[in-house]
């Protein structure tokens, strides 16, 4: 009696699969560009449910061939084997292909409702993630199927995905407790020989939780310095003023945003401030010849210090970013590189000083910009005889103090009123006085 039932039932599927076979086809003949919009939102609803019971089928099918053993016949190692070999579907969707079927048989409301087309396979994967994340937990699910299809059929697949870890935190905690305290975490900072620095890790969920409002919170400060400078001016400037840009790739968006996080922690007292590091709060050293300071033509290289240790190769021209403000201890060295006698240590620009350029200038002077000082620059450059005094003296944000160094931009004026930001294009915008 089990083998006819079981013929019966291998008829109807072949009887069945040539139907869908020809209303395939015939969705296929149909001229998509011809078909009338209205009513068209409901069609593909109708025909949205009906491929999720086909991929219902499909993985209740799958899991039955697995069972089977049939696959065993053609050589195969496993029936996920044979299904990749007979079709170019990719590994990852022909393994989640006969999961989803053994989650099926475990919930059987699950797999009803999405043969019936109610959910979608983005819902069984949730559930297989949960089951797979907390397996202490597993009997429990299955004892609850039919409430779980009730939330599935209800909300959308991320939404069911949290619903999930909720109700695992309400049915037993403290299974959940210590399988997120195994979860494996770390943060790992490396250099590489070039002298970049890699960083990857994991954060357990309330570290991760806290870093990612500080980033965002910071990301937030960095929206407007992100933005292509000719893009800033006033809109008063007439066609110089295109209007906003796309903001820069999220990535760099971290970067910048990591800078703020660094200079806040690098810039807080108390008993919020960080340990001192030989005798001073966390600095970067750089060890620079005179000649590379004072002539943009020179040759000559700078190097990055890691405990007092020469680790990386700058530029010049990187090294007299550093230098616009920063302290200045002078080292007398010999022909032959030894060392004769080291000068006391010297802020180019005295705390009081840069003090004063904060409350006058209040954010970053670049037009449009209103952005937090990080830096003060020189407006003369102090290698060219600029005198480090308030009226030569201005407080850019890192983007635009970078843009000035880096890509060409000159400034002009008076930095108590009117200020002229030059690029080497023949860009010209202008910025207003600082408002007490």
């Amino acid at each position: 009696m089990t083998a006819l039932l079981d013929l019966d039932a291998n008829v109807a599927l072949a009887h069945a699969l040539a139907l869908a076979e020809e209303a395939a086809a015939a969705l296929a003949d149909i001229p998509m560009d011809a078909v009338m919009g209205v009513g068209l939102g409901e069609e593909i609803v109708r025909l949205r449910s009906v491929t999720r019971r086909l991929d219902a089928t499909t993985s209740a099918l799958s899991e039955r061939f697995a069972s089977s053993h049939e696959w065993e016949a053609d050589g195969a190692r496993s029936a996920v084997r044979w299904l990749f070999g007979s079709g170019n579907d990719s590994w990852a969707g022909t393994h989640s292909l006969l999961g989803r079927g053994e989650l099926m048989s475990d919930f059987p409301c699950m797999g009803g409702a999405w043969r019936a087309g109610v959910i979608s396979a983005q819902h069984l994967d949730a559930l297989g993630r949960v089951r797979r994340r907390y397996p202490a937990l597993a009997d429990d699910l299955v004892a609850v199927d039919e409430a779980i299809a009730t939330v599935a059929s209800r909300c959308e697949p991320r939404e069911f995905y949290q619903r999930l870890r909720q109700l695992c935190h309400r049915v037993n905690p403290e299974a959940v407790d210590d399988r997120d305290r195994d979860q494996p975490t770390g943060l790992h900072v490396s250099m590489l020989l070039d002298g970049l620095v890699r960083i990857d890790g994991t954060l357990d969920a309330v570290l991760g939780a806290r870093f990612m409002a500080m980033l965002e919170s910071a990301r937030r400060d960095v929206n407007t310095s992100t933005q292509d400078p000719a893009s800033q001016g006033p809109a008063s400037q007439g066609p110089a003023s295109q209007g906003p840009v796309p903001p820069s790739p999220m990535s760099q968006r971290n970067l910048d945003a990591l800078r703020r996080i660094l200079d806040a922690a690098g810039a807080a007292t108390g008993d919020l401030a960080l340990p001192l590091v030989t005798g001073e709060r966390p600095t970067i050293n750089v060890t620079v010849p005179l000649e590379a300071l004072i002539d943009e033509g020179s040759v000559e290289v700078a190097w990055l210090e890691q405990f007092g240790v020469p680790t990386t190769m700058i530029t010049g021209a990187a090294a007299r970013q550093l230098a616009c403000d920063s302290s200045v201890r002078p080292l007398l060295v010999d022909r032959q590189g030894q060392l004769v006698a080291m000068m006391p240590k010297v802020r180019t620009i005295h705390p009081a000083l840069r003090r004063a350029v904060f409350i006058r200038d209040r954010v970053c002077r670049f037009t449009g910009c209103r952005s937090r000082i990080d830096e003060v620059h020189h407006i003369t450059y102090y290698r060219h005889g600029g005198p480090t005094v308030l009226s030569n003296l201005v407080g850019l944000c890192w983007h635009h103090h970078h843009l000035v160094h880096d890509v060409g931009w000159r400034i002009d004026g008076d930095p108590g009123g009117r200020l002229t930001f030059r690029s080497g294009r023949g860009r010209e915008l202008t910025s207003d006085p600082p408002i007490f």
